[in-house]
Protein backbone atom coordinates (compact mmCIF):
# COMPACT_ATOMS: atom_id res chain seq x y z
CA UNK A 1 0.00 0.00 0.00
CA UNK A 2 1.50 3.32 -1.02
CA UNK A 3 1.71 6.14 1.46
CA UNK A 4 -0.02 9.42 0.69
CA UNK A 5 2.20 12.43 1.17
CA UNK A 6 0.30 15.01 3.23
CA UNK A 7 -0.14 18.42 1.66
CA UNK A 8 1.91 21.16 3.33
CA UNK A 9 -0.15 23.21 5.75
CA UNK A 10 -0.41 26.96 5.39
CA UNK A 11 1.76 28.63 8.04
CA UNK A 12 0.26 31.89 9.29
CA UNK A 13 2.90 34.57 9.88
CA UNK A 14 2.66 37.75 11.88
CA UNK A 15 1.58 41.08 10.40
CA UNK A 16 2.78 44.27 12.05
CA UNK A 17 0.72 47.43 11.55
CA UNK A 18 2.22 50.85 12.32
CA UNK A 19 0.53 54.25 12.12
CA UNK A 20 3.17 56.36 10.37
CA UNK A 21 4.17 59.41 12.41
CA UNK A 22 2.59 57.96 15.58
CA UNK A 23 3.90 55.52 18.21
CA UNK A 24 0.89 53.22 17.76
CA UNK A 25 1.53 49.70 16.41
CA UNK A 26 -0.26 46.33 16.38
CA UNK A 27 0.69 42.74 15.56
CA UNK A 28 -1.68 40.00 14.38
CA UNK A 29 -1.39 36.37 13.33
CA UNK A 30 -5.02 36.28 12.16
CA UNK A 31 -7.26 38.31 9.91
CA UNK A 32 -8.19 41.73 11.29
CA UNK A 33 -10.27 44.80 10.45
CA UNK A 34 -9.08 48.40 10.22
CA UNK A 35 -11.61 51.17 10.95
CA UNK A 36 -12.94 53.48 13.60
CA UNK A 37 -13.82 52.62 17.22
CA UNK A 38 -14.61 48.94 17.64
CA UNK A 39 -12.29 47.71 14.85
CA UNK A 40 -9.20 45.61 15.58
CA UNK A 41 -7.04 48.53 14.43
CA UNK A 42 -9.06 51.53 15.64
CA UNK A 43 -8.18 54.88 14.05
CA UNK A 44 -10.31 57.94 14.78
CA UNK A 45 -10.22 60.11 11.67
CA UNK A 46 -12.90 61.81 9.55
CA UNK A 47 -12.03 59.88 6.37
CA UNK A 48 -11.88 56.45 8.04
CA UNK A 49 -15.05 54.35 7.76
CA UNK A 50 -16.38 52.22 10.63
CA UNK A 51 -15.17 49.09 8.77
CA UNK A 52 -12.70 50.53 6.29
CA UNK A 53 -10.45 47.63 5.25
CA UNK A 54 -9.62 44.05 6.17
CA UNK A 55 -6.23 42.29 6.21
CA UNK A 56 -6.48 38.53 5.68
CA UNK A 57 -3.98 35.68 5.43
CA UNK A 58 -4.92 33.40 2.53
CA UNK A 59 -2.92 30.88 0.51
CA UNK A 60 0.38 31.60 2.29
CA UNK A 61 0.20 35.33 1.79
CA UNK A 62 -1.26 38.40 3.41
CA UNK A 63 -3.70 40.62 1.53
CA UNK A 64 -5.51 43.87 2.33
CA UNK A 65 -8.91 44.59 0.77
CA UNK A 66 -11.21 47.58 0.96
CA UNK A 67 -14.60 46.93 2.67
CA UNK A 68 -16.56 49.41 0.57
CA UNK A 69 -15.27 52.40 2.55
CA UNK A 70 -16.58 55.87 1.81
CA UNK A 71 -13.19 57.40 0.94
CA UNK A 72 -11.32 54.37 -0.44
CA UNK A 73 -7.99 52.66 0.28
CA UNK A 74 -4.81 53.71 -1.55
CA UNK A 75 -1.48 51.99 -2.24
CA UNK A 76 1.33 53.35 -4.43
CA UNK A 77 -0.79 56.48 -4.91
CA UNK A 78 -3.67 54.56 -6.52
CA UNK A 79 -7.05 53.54 -5.11
CA UNK A 80 -7.22 49.75 -4.78
CA UNK A 81 -9.96 47.21 -4.05
CA UNK A 82 -7.35 44.74 -2.81
CA UNK A 83 -3.57 44.18 -2.92
CA UNK A 84 -1.11 41.52 -1.71
CA UNK A 85 1.29 42.39 1.12
CA UNK A 86 4.39 40.28 0.56
CA UNK A 87 6.82 42.94 1.77
CA UNK A 88 6.53 46.20 3.74
CA UNK A 89 3.70 48.24 2.18
CA UNK A 90 2.43 51.75 2.90
CA UNK A 91 -1.37 52.04 2.72
CA UNK A 92 -3.35 55.26 3.03
CA UNK A 93 -6.95 55.30 4.28
CA UNK A 94 -8.70 57.89 2.11
CA UNK A 95 -6.96 60.10 -0.43
CA UNK A 96 -5.22 62.21 2.24
CA UNK A 97 -6.03 60.21 5.36
CA UNK A 98 -3.88 58.26 7.86
CA UNK A 99 -0.86 56.37 6.49
CA UNK A 100 -0.24 52.81 7.68
CA UNK A 101 2.86 50.66 7.28
CA UNK A 102 2.06 46.93 6.92
CA UNK A 103 5.06 44.66 7.53
CA UNK A 104 4.75 40.86 7.25
CA UNK A 105 7.18 39.29 9.73
CA UNK A 106 8.92 36.00 9.04
CA UNK A 107 8.10 35.99 5.29
CA UNK A 108 10.92 35.44 2.83
CA UNK A 109 11.11 38.44 0.54
CA UNK A 110 12.40 36.49 -2.43
CA UNK A 111 15.43 38.77 -2.77
CA UNK A 112 18.87 37.16 -3.02
CA UNK A 113 21.35 38.20 -0.30
CA UNK A 114 24.16 40.51 -1.34
CA UNK A 115 27.57 38.75 -1.63
CA UNK A 116 30.48 40.56 -0.01
CA UNK A 117 32.92 42.08 -2.50
CA UNK A 118 36.51 40.74 -2.59
CA UNK A 119 38.97 42.68 -0.51
CA UNK A 120 41.01 43.72 -3.56
CA UNK A 121 38.02 45.41 -5.17
CA UNK A 122 37.21 47.21 -1.92
CA UNK A 123 40.77 48.43 -1.59
CA UNK A 124 40.78 49.80 -5.15
CA UNK A 125 37.48 51.58 -4.60
CA UNK A 126 38.78 53.17 -1.37
CA UNK A 127 42.03 54.24 -3.10
CA UNK A 128 40.26 56.20 -5.87
CA UNK A 129 36.95 57.19 -4.24
CA UNK A 130 37.67 57.32 -0.50
CA UNK A 131 37.64 60.59 1.45
CA UNK A 132 41.21 60.08 2.76
CA UNK A 133 44.05 60.00 0.17
CA UNK A 134 46.32 56.93 0.40
CA UNK A 135 49.77 57.45 1.89
CA UNK A 136 51.50 55.94 -1.17
CA UNK A 137 49.48 57.93 -3.72
CA UNK A 138 51.14 58.12 -7.16
CA UNK A 139 50.69 60.91 -9.71
CA UNK A 140 48.26 58.76 -11.66
CA UNK A 141 46.20 58.06 -8.56
CA UNK A 142 46.17 61.78 -7.70
CA UNK A 143 44.94 62.67 -11.21
CA UNK A 144 42.21 60.04 -10.96
CA UNK A 145 41.08 61.34 -7.58
CA UNK A 146 40.94 64.95 -8.93
CA UNK A 147 38.76 63.72 -11.83
CA UNK A 148 36.48 61.88 -9.40
CA UNK A 149 36.13 64.97 -7.17
CA UNK A 150 35.39 67.15 -10.22
CA UNK A 151 32.78 64.72 -11.50
CA UNK A 152 31.21 64.48 -8.06
CA UNK A 153 30.82 68.27 -7.90
CA UNK A 154 29.30 68.43 -11.38
CA UNK A 155 26.99 65.54 -10.57
CA UNK A 156 25.99 67.12 -7.23
CA UNK A 157 25.09 70.37 -9.02
CA UNK A 158 23.00 68.51 -11.60
CA UNK A 159 21.49 66.41 -8.84
CA UNK A 160 20.45 69.50 -6.87
CA UNK A 161 18.94 71.05 -10.01
CA UNK A 162 17.08 67.80 -10.75
CA UNK A 163 15.83 67.61 -7.16
CA UNK A 164 14.65 71.20 -7.39
CA UNK A 165 12.81 70.53 -10.63
CA UNK A 166 11.23 67.39 -9.17
CA UNK A 167 10.18 69.30 -6.07
CA UNK A 168 8.61 72.00 -8.24
CA UNK A 169 6.78 69.37 -10.27
CA UNK A 170 5.63 67.64 -7.07
CA UNK A 171 4.33 70.93 -5.66
CA UNK A 172 2.54 71.65 -8.94
CA UNK A 173 0.97 68.19 -9.02
CA UNK A 174 -0.05 68.41 -5.36
CA UNK A 175 -1.49 71.86 -5.95
CA UNK A 176 -3.40 70.66 -8.98
CA UNK A 177 -4.68 67.61 -7.09
CA UNK A 178 -5.84 69.85 -4.24
CA UNK A 179 -7.49 72.25 -6.70
CA UNK A 180 -9.15 69.32 -8.45
CA UNK A 181 -10.49 67.93 -5.15
CA UNK A 182 -11.82 71.37 -4.24
CA UNK A 183 -13.46 71.66 -7.65
CA UNK A 184 -15.14 68.27 -7.19
CA UNK A 185 -16.33 69.25 -3.72
CA UNK A 186 -17.80 72.47 -5.09
CA UNK A 187 -19.46 70.59 -7.97
CA UNK A 188 -20.94 68.04 -5.58
CA UNK A 189 -22.23 70.80 -3.31
CA UNK A 190 -23.74 72.69 -6.26
CA UNK A 191 -25.34 69.50 -7.60
CA UNK A 192 -26.83 68.67 -4.20
CA UNK A 193 -28.12 72.24 -3.83
CA UNK A 194 -29.86 72.02 -7.21
CA UNK A 195 -31.36 68.64 -6.37
CA UNK A 196 -32.75 69.71 -3.02
CA UNK A 197 -34.00 72.98 -4.47
CA UNK A 198 -36.00 70.91 -6.94
CA UNK A 199 -37.43 68.80 -4.09
CA UNK A 200 -38.30 71.89 -2.07
CA UNK A 201 -40.08 73.33 -5.11
CA UNK A 202 -41.96 70.04 -5.55
CA UNK A 203 -43.13 70.10 -1.94
CA UNK A 204 -44.20 73.73 -2.15
CA UNK A 205 -46.23 73.12 -5.31
CA UNK A 206 -47.91 70.09 -3.72
CA UNK A 207 -49.48 72.46 -1.16
CA UNK A 208 -50.84 74.90 -3.76
CA UNK A 209 -53.79 74.93 -6.09
CA UNK A 210 -52.20 76.07 -9.36
CA UNK A 211 -53.81 77.23 -12.55
CA UNK A 212 -52.86 75.54 -15.84
CA UNK A 213 -50.49 78.45 -16.65
CA UNK A 214 -48.84 78.29 -13.23
CA UNK A 215 -48.43 74.53 -13.46
CA UNK A 216 -46.81 74.86 -16.89
CA UNK A 217 -44.40 77.46 -15.49
CA UNK A 218 -43.57 75.13 -12.61
CA UNK A 219 -42.89 72.21 -14.95
CA UNK A 220 -40.52 74.38 -17.01
CA UNK A 221 -38.63 75.51 -13.90
CA UNK A 222 -38.37 71.97 -12.66
CA UNK A 223 -37.18 70.65 -16.02
CA UNK A 224 -34.46 73.32 -16.10
CA UNK A 225 -33.30 72.47 -12.58
CA UNK A 226 -33.26 68.76 -13.45
CA UNK A 227 -31.29 69.43 -16.64
CA UNK A 228 -28.64 71.44 -14.78
CA UNK A 229 -28.47 68.80 -12.06
CA UNK A 230 -27.86 66.05 -14.63
CA UNK A 231 -25.03 68.10 -16.10
CA UNK A 232 -23.34 68.18 -12.70
CA UNK A 233 -23.90 64.45 -12.22
CA UNK A 234 -22.31 63.71 -15.60
CA UNK A 235 -19.38 66.03 -14.83
CA UNK A 236 -18.80 64.18 -11.55
CA UNK A 237 -18.61 60.89 -13.46
CA UNK A 238 -21.38 59.13 -11.55
CA UNK A 239 -22.78 57.83 -14.84
CA UNK A 240 -19.45 57.62 -16.70
CA UNK A 241 -18.31 54.70 -18.83
CA UNK A 242 -16.13 53.62 -15.90
CA UNK A 243 -19.10 53.23 -13.55
CA UNK A 244 -20.15 49.61 -13.06
CA UNK A 245 -23.60 48.86 -14.45
CA UNK A 246 -24.98 47.56 -11.15
CA UNK A 247 -23.88 50.72 -9.32
CA UNK A 248 -25.23 52.90 -12.12
CA UNK A 249 -28.62 51.21 -11.70
CA UNK A 250 -28.57 51.77 -7.92
CA UNK A 251 -27.91 55.48 -8.43
CA UNK A 252 -30.71 55.71 -10.99
CA UNK A 253 -33.26 54.04 -8.69
CA UNK A 254 -32.18 56.14 -5.70
CA UNK A 255 -32.71 59.29 -7.77
CA UNK A 256 -36.23 58.18 -8.71
CA UNK A 257 -37.06 57.55 -5.06
CA UNK A 258 -36.16 61.15 -4.28
CA UNK A 259 -32.52 61.09 -3.17
CA UNK A 260 -29.46 62.76 -4.71
CA UNK A 261 -26.84 60.46 -6.22
CA UNK A 262 -24.00 62.74 -5.11
CA UNK A 263 -24.82 62.26 -1.41
CA UNK A 264 -25.48 58.51 -1.35
CA UNK A 265 -22.96 56.80 0.99
CA UNK A 266 -20.93 54.04 -0.62
CA UNK A 267 -21.98 51.72 2.19
CA UNK A 268 -25.61 52.21 1.19
CA UNK A 269 -24.88 51.29 -2.45
CA UNK A 270 -22.96 48.19 -1.33
CA UNK A 271 -25.83 47.14 0.96
CA UNK A 272 -28.36 47.45 -1.89
CA UNK A 273 -26.18 45.19 -4.04
CA UNK A 274 -25.95 42.66 -1.20
CA UNK A 275 -29.74 42.55 -1.13
CA UNK A 276 -29.73 42.04 -4.91
CA UNK A 277 -27.69 38.89 -4.27
CA UNK A 278 -30.16 37.95 -1.53
CA UNK A 279 -33.04 38.05 -4.04
CA UNK A 280 -31.06 35.62 -6.20
CA UNK A 281 -30.59 33.23 -3.28
CA UNK A 282 -34.04 33.20 -1.68
CA UNK A 283 -36.00 33.02 -4.96
CA UNK A 284 -39.64 34.01 -5.27
CA UNK A 285 -39.00 37.11 -7.36
CA UNK A 286 -39.69 35.46 -10.72
CA UNK A 287 -42.95 33.97 -9.45
CA UNK A 288 -44.16 37.30 -8.06
CA UNK A 289 -43.25 39.23 -11.21
CA UNK A 290 -44.98 36.56 -13.33
CA UNK A 291 -48.14 37.09 -11.25
CA UNK A 292 -47.89 40.85 -11.81
CA UNK A 293 -47.36 40.37 -15.57
CA UNK A 294 -50.35 38.02 -15.85
CA UNK A 295 -52.60 40.71 -14.33
CA UNK A 296 -50.91 43.73 -16.00
CA UNK A 297 -50.14 45.18 -12.56
CA UNK A 298 -46.89 46.92 -13.60
CA UNK A 299 -48.37 49.50 -16.03
CA UNK A 300 -51.56 49.92 -13.96
CA UNK A 301 -49.77 50.57 -10.66
CA UNK A 302 -47.24 52.85 -12.40
CA UNK A 303 -50.06 54.90 -13.93
CA UNK A 304 -51.84 55.35 -10.59
CA UNK A 305 -48.60 56.32 -8.81
CA UNK A 306 -47.79 58.88 -11.51
CA UNK A 307 -51.26 60.36 -11.21
CA UNK A 308 -50.52 60.96 -7.54
CA UNK A 309 -47.12 62.59 -8.24
CA UNK A 310 -45.25 59.51 -6.95
CA UNK A 311 -42.42 57.41 -8.38
CA UNK A 312 -43.90 54.42 -10.28
CA UNK A 313 -41.22 52.29 -8.59
CA UNK A 314 -43.52 52.12 -5.55
CA UNK A 315 -44.82 49.12 -7.53
CA UNK A 316 -42.14 47.13 -5.66
CA UNK A 317 -43.69 48.03 -2.29
CA UNK A 318 -46.65 45.79 -3.21
CA UNK A 319 -44.12 43.10 -4.16
CA UNK A 320 -42.63 43.25 -0.67
CA UNK A 321 -46.02 43.42 1.09
CA UNK A 322 -47.85 40.56 -0.62
CA UNK A 323 -45.97 39.27 -3.69
CA UNK A 324 -48.91 40.85 -5.62
CA UNK A 325 -51.54 38.57 -4.05
CA UNK A 326 -54.88 40.39 -3.82
CA UNK A 327 -56.24 37.72 -1.47
CA UNK A 328 -53.33 38.04 0.99
CA UNK A 329 -54.12 38.15 4.73
CA UNK A 330 -51.44 39.12 7.24
CA UNK A 331 -50.89 37.78 10.78
CA UNK A 332 -53.02 38.91 13.71
CA UNK A 333 -52.05 42.25 15.30
CA UNK A 334 -53.62 44.32 18.07
CA UNK A 335 -55.02 46.52 15.27
CA UNK A 336 -56.63 43.61 13.42
CA UNK A 337 -55.68 41.72 10.26
CA UNK A 338 -53.90 43.46 7.38
CA UNK A 339 -55.46 42.43 4.10
CA UNK A 340 -55.05 42.74 0.35
CA UNK A 341 -52.14 43.41 -1.98
CA UNK A 342 -51.18 46.56 -0.03
CA UNK A 343 -51.82 45.01 3.41
CA UNK A 344 -54.03 47.75 4.83
CA UNK A 345 -55.09 47.47 8.47
CA UNK A 346 -58.84 48.06 9.00
CA UNK A 347 -58.41 51.52 10.56
CA UNK A 348 -56.03 52.82 7.88
CA UNK A 349 -58.21 51.33 5.16
CA UNK A 350 -61.27 53.18 6.48
CA UNK A 351 -59.26 56.42 6.66
CA UNK A 352 -58.52 56.12 2.94
CA UNK A 353 -62.00 55.08 1.83
CA UNK A 354 -61.75 51.27 1.94
CA UNK A 355 -64.75 49.57 3.52
CA UNK A 356 -63.85 46.37 5.42
CA UNK A 357 -66.08 43.37 4.75
CA UNK A 358 -68.07 41.25 7.18
CA UNK A 359 -65.02 39.01 7.76
CA UNK A 360 -62.88 41.91 9.00
CA UNK A 361 -62.06 40.10 12.26
CA UNK A 362 -61.20 36.77 10.63
CA UNK A 363 -57.95 35.69 8.94
CA UNK A 364 -59.73 34.92 5.67
CA UNK A 365 -60.04 36.44 2.23
CA UNK A 366 -63.25 38.45 1.99
CA UNK A 367 -64.60 39.30 -1.51
CA UNK A 368 -66.68 42.10 0.06
CA UNK A 369 -63.65 43.79 1.63
CA UNK A 370 -62.38 46.76 -0.47
CA UNK A 371 -58.82 45.98 0.64
CA UNK A 372 -58.93 42.96 -1.70
CA UNK A 373 -60.10 45.14 -4.62
CA UNK A 374 -57.04 45.93 -6.76
CA UNK A 375 -58.20 49.29 -8.16
CA UNK A 376 -59.62 50.69 -4.92
CA UNK A 377 -56.76 49.46 -2.74
CA UNK A 378 -54.05 50.69 -5.14
CA UNK A 379 -55.58 54.18 -5.31
CA UNK A 380 -55.91 54.23 -1.51
CA UNK A 381 -52.26 53.15 -1.19
CA UNK A 382 -51.18 55.93 -3.56
CA UNK A 383 -53.05 58.54 -1.48
CA UNK A 384 -51.56 57.18 1.74
CA UNK A 385 -48.01 57.16 0.30
CA UNK A 386 -48.48 60.66 -1.13
CA UNK A 387 -49.58 62.05 2.23
CA UNK A 388 -46.40 60.77 3.90
CA UNK A 389 -44.22 61.71 0.90
CA UNK A 390 -45.29 65.38 0.87
CA UNK A 391 -45.25 66.00 4.63
CA UNK A 392 -42.98 64.33 7.16
CA UNK A 393 -40.88 62.34 4.66
CA UNK A 394 -40.02 65.54 2.74
CA UNK A 395 -40.20 63.72 -0.63
CA UNK A 396 -37.88 60.89 0.46
CA UNK A 397 -39.29 57.66 -0.96
CA UNK A 398 -37.09 55.59 1.35
CA UNK A 399 -38.53 57.27 4.45
CA UNK A 400 -42.01 56.63 3.05
CA UNK A 401 -41.21 52.90 2.80
CA UNK A 402 -39.88 52.79 6.37
CA UNK A 403 -43.03 54.53 7.64
CA UNK A 404 -45.32 52.21 5.67
CA UNK A 405 -43.65 49.18 7.24
CA UNK A 406 -43.11 50.26 10.83
CA UNK A 407 -46.32 52.14 11.36
CA UNK A 408 -46.58 55.81 10.68
CA UNK A 409 -46.81 56.69 14.37
CA UNK A 410 -43.58 54.85 15.26
CA UNK A 411 -41.27 56.07 12.52
CA UNK A 412 -42.72 59.57 12.18
CA UNK A 413 -41.61 60.47 15.70
CA UNK A 414 -38.03 59.69 14.73
CA UNK A 415 -38.30 61.41 11.34
CA UNK A 416 -39.64 64.58 12.95
CA UNK A 417 -36.55 64.80 15.12
CA UNK A 418 -34.53 65.46 11.93
CA UNK A 419 -34.48 69.05 10.55
CA UNK A 420 -37.51 69.69 8.38
CA UNK A 421 -35.85 69.96 4.97
CA UNK A 422 -35.34 67.58 2.03
CA UNK A 423 -31.57 67.84 2.51
CA UNK A 424 -31.63 66.53 6.09
CA UNK A 425 -34.48 64.05 6.00
CA UNK A 426 -33.20 60.95 4.25
CA UNK A 427 -32.88 57.29 5.12
CA UNK A 428 -29.12 57.24 5.82
CA UNK A 429 -29.38 60.19 8.23
CA UNK A 430 -32.16 58.32 10.00
CA UNK A 431 -30.01 55.18 10.20
CA UNK A 432 -27.02 57.14 11.47
CA UNK A 433 -29.01 58.70 14.31
CA UNK A 434 -31.36 55.82 15.21
CA UNK A 435 -29.62 52.65 14.05
CA UNK A 436 -30.35 50.83 17.34
CA UNK A 437 -34.02 51.86 17.45
CA UNK A 438 -35.07 50.92 13.91
CA UNK A 439 -36.21 47.27 13.73
CA UNK A 440 -34.16 44.99 11.48
CA UNK A 441 -37.41 44.10 9.73
CA UNK A 442 -37.85 47.74 8.64
CA UNK A 443 -34.18 47.97 7.61
CA UNK A 444 -34.52 44.86 5.45
CA UNK A 445 -37.91 46.01 4.14
CA UNK A 446 -36.43 49.20 2.63
CA UNK A 447 -33.38 47.47 1.14
CA UNK A 448 -35.51 44.64 -0.28
CA UNK A 449 -37.74 47.12 -2.14
CA UNK A 450 -34.85 49.22 -3.46
CA UNK A 451 -32.85 46.16 -4.57
CA UNK A 452 -35.91 44.69 -6.32
CA UNK A 453 -36.35 48.00 -8.17
CA UNK A 454 -32.67 47.87 -9.20
CA UNK A 455 -33.16 44.36 -10.60
CA UNK A 456 -36.31 45.53 -12.38
CA UNK A 457 -34.33 48.18 -14.25
CA UNK A 458 -32.30 45.53 -16.11
CA UNK A 459 -33.34 41.99 -15.08
CA UNK A 460 -31.17 40.19 -17.64
CA UNK A 461 -28.03 41.88 -16.28
CA UNK A 462 -28.67 40.22 -12.92
CA UNK A 463 -29.53 36.83 -14.43
CA UNK A 464 -33.37 37.08 -14.43
CA UNK A 465 -35.40 36.10 -17.48
CA UNK A 466 -38.33 38.52 -17.21
CA UNK A 467 -38.84 41.92 -18.85
CA UNK A 468 -38.72 45.15 -16.79
CA UNK A 469 -42.14 45.14 -15.07
CA UNK A 470 -42.46 48.93 -14.66
CA UNK A 471 -42.55 51.15 -17.79
CA UNK A 472 -39.64 53.64 -17.91
CA UNK A 473 -40.52 57.10 -16.67
CA UNK A 474 -39.08 60.19 -15.01
CA UNK A 475 -40.26 62.92 -12.69
CA UNK A 476 -41.31 65.25 -15.51
CA UNK A 477 -43.51 62.52 -16.96
CA UNK A 478 -45.27 62.27 -13.62
CA UNK A 479 -46.18 65.93 -13.75
CA UNK A 480 -47.40 65.64 -17.34
CA UNK A 481 -49.79 62.86 -16.34
CA UNK A 482 -51.04 64.81 -13.32
CA UNK A 483 -51.58 67.94 -15.42
CA UNK A 484 -53.88 66.05 -17.77
CA UNK A 485 -56.21 64.84 -15.00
Amino acid sequence: MSKTTPEPQSRVTTMRVELVGQPDSWEFNRSFVIGRAGADVAIEHDVVSARHAEVVFDKDRWRIRDLGSTNGTFAHGTQVEGISVSQPLQVRLGYNGPLLLLTPLGVESGLRPTVAEPLRVSAIAERYFGSTPPADMSDRTERMRRIVVSQRRRFAKKYLIAIGLLAAVAVTIAGYAYWQRQQIKRQRAAAAELFYSTKALELEVSRLQLTATERQSYREQRAELERRYQEFVEALGIYSDNTREDRRLVYRVIHRFGESEVNVPREFVNEVLRYVERWKRIGGLREAIARAEANDYGPRIAQIMLEHHLPPEFFYLALQESRFKREAVGPATRYGFAKGMWQFLPSTGREYGLNPGPLVGQPRHDPLDDRHNFEKATRAAAKYLYDIYTTDAQASGLLVMASYNWGQGNIIRLIRSLPESPRERNFWNLLTKYDKRIPRETYGYVFSIVSAAVIGENPSYFGFDFAPPVPPSDTVAAEDVAADR
